[in-house]
């Protein structure tokens, strides 16, 4: 089959191989050869059933992989997306919440944690004293088993003591504030920002350089109005999409 789709190729049509490739691709997917959530061949693999070079198949997988019809997994190669995962933000919808309503199994993972001075900036941000000591929280957050986002919660440590050691195996944080110390935290405030993948990142999520991600920075706040939480998510953007919640 792909020796016949390969023969198709045209040399004089002014589109480039690689578009042709990721047209054929997109046609046997619709068609039903590819479902979602498996695996397609190597680039190596694509360029000689193709008739290309590997630089040709993998730009072919970049176009689709920027439609967020394909994703990879650093390590284990590049898969057809199911359905975008809606992701909401509200006030107070969680991310296991989320998740679970679309139809997904949500995973977290705690990276680490640490204690560190708030600089000015930070201070600012949780409105705390600059040198005030800090809480610092990573968590990975998958779906269905694929890393998703990655997120850095800081807290004021003086506000949760003793956190950093109950949050192994909780599935929130803002369920674990109100159980152990009786904050009931809520988003106050998010910015969005489309950002590249840094090293770090890329390592996390397991993605290539070139997929783009959604940055959110959110400030949390208890049921007196104060700063509880700074945090920074980088979420997948060929995997996500986000769904603000104004009620």
């Amino acid at each position: 089959m792909y020796r016949q789709l390969a023969d198709n190729l045209e040399k004089d049509s002014g589109t480039a191989y690689y578009q042709q490739i990721s047209e054929i691709l997109m046609q046997r997917i619709r068609e039903g050869a590819y479902l979602p959530g498996s695996k397609l061949p190597a680039e190596s693999d694509l360029g000689r059933q193709f008739g290309v070079n590997r630089h040709t198949a993998r730009e072919a997988l970049k176009q689709l992989k920027s439609e967020g019809v394909l994703f990879s997994v650093k390590g284990s190669g590049t898969f057809v997306a199911e359905q975008k995962i809606r992701y909401r933000v509200s006030k107070t919808v969680r991310f296991s919440t989320s998740v679970q309503e679309a139809g997904f199994t949500p995973g977290i993972e705690l990276l680490g944690t640490s204690l560190s001075e708030a600089d000015e900036g930070l201070a600012q941000q949780l409105g705390v004293n600059p040198g005030a000591e800090v809480l610092e929280l990573e968590m990975l957050r998958s779906v269905n088993g694929i890393p998703f986002m990655v997120a850095t919660s800081r807290l004021p440590a003086a506000r949760v003591p003793g956190l950093e050691r109950r949050m192994h195996g909780a599935a929130s944080l803002y369920a674990l504030l109100k159980e152990a110390f009786g904050i009931e935290a809520t988003r106050s405030e998010s910015v969005f920002e489309a950002v590249l993948p840094g090293e770090r990142e890329r390592h996390l999520l397991q993605i290539p350089a070139e997929v783009p991600l959604l940055l959110v920075r959110s400030v949390g706040r208890d049921q007196d109005g104060r700063v509880i939480e700074y945090c920074e998510t980088y979420m997948r953007g060929d995997l996500g999409s986000m769904v603000v919640n104004f009620a």
